[in-house]
């Protein structure tokens, strides 16, 4: 969900290594793309903080020998993307606790040489549906997918008392307790039937061609003036989303929850929670 952010984009910019900086990062791989570094490093200038935010291409093969060099190098802590979120697990000096639906994490602290893993990706959602003002209401909320964000995502809209449907191959596989209701792929229009918002959970989004997004008939289902959101953010409008537009829908790409929950990881690194108004400017909305 990485990539070019356009106009109201967070840039690098320049920034300053001193002695007391500490160093924070994002691993994965493939990470060249990520936009957390510019995200996290214009919070850091913006509030006048001594952090210093890269990216390093880390793979299952080399996970512990970069738990040993954030150990060596002291950092405060770093962000996890694909394939690594689940396979850090064993790294960590506690299991992640109940914000992180599935067992994975997203966002580890490191004091004293041990690591603690949290996910702030249910949250962040939460955090951007609040700037962008959206509201499932009474319609409740779909959600595509089975996997790690589509459990923090049904998870985080239900404890919110949002109805969350949740439609998937296997939806006998999605945990019952972060759901409402679990359907099969086949029951989406269904599924869809006077929801206010529906999340796209899925990498389908990234493929203009994939076979089960050529139907888009379920947006038809959707309660009017309702919104899509899409959590992959490149490209930017997804066929998904242009279809959801053509539609009158509201679409919304996955920019901001990657803001959101950017935000609050940087408050687990530095103690210090960038304001709502600098997240909104950093997300484009201002």
């Amino acid at each position: 969900m990485d990539g070019d952010n356009g106009a109201g984009a967070p840039t690098s910019g320049a920034w300053e290594i001193t002695g007391n900086t500490r160093l924070l990062a994002v691993i994965g791989s493939p990470v060249a793309h990520s936009l957390s570094p510019l995200i996290h490093n214009r919070f850091a200038r913006a509030l006048g903080l001594p952090y210093v935010y890269v990216a390093f291409e880390v793979t299952p093969g080399t996970l512990g020998g970069f738990i040993e060099a954030a150990r060596a190098l002291n950092m405060a802590g770093f962000n996890v993307t694909m394939p690594l979120k689940r396979l850090l697990l064993p790294y960590l000096t506690a299991p992640p606790g109940a914000r992180a639906p599935g067992g994975a994490v997203n966002t580890v602290t490191l004091r004293g040489g041990e690591l603690y893993g949290v996910s702030t990706d249910g949250d962040g959602f939460l955090l951007s549906l609040d700037l962008l003002g959206l509201d499932a209401g009474d319609g409740g909320a779909l959600v595509l997918g089975a996997g790690g964000a589509a459990r923090a995502v049904a998870a985080a809209l239900r404890g919110r008392g949002v109805y969350t449907r949740v439609a998937a191959r296997r939806p006998e596989e999605f945990p019952a307790e972060y759901a409402d209701e679990r359907l099969p792929w086949s029951e989406i229009a269904r599924a869809a039937d006077s929801a206010a918002l529906v999340v796209n959970a899925t990498p389908l989004g990234m493929s203009e061609t994939n076979a089960r997004f050529d139907g888009f008939g379920f947006l038809d289902s959707m309660r009017r003036g309702g919104s899509v959101y899409d959590l992959v953010y490149s490209p930017r409008k997804t066929r998904l989303l242009r279809e959801a537009e053509a539609r009158g829908l509201r679409a919304v790409n996955g920019i901001a929850m990657l803001v959101g929950q950017a935000a609050l990881s940087f408050e687990i690194f530095t103690g210090v929670r960038p304001p709502d108004a600098l997240v909104a400017e950093v997300i484009g909305l201002q």
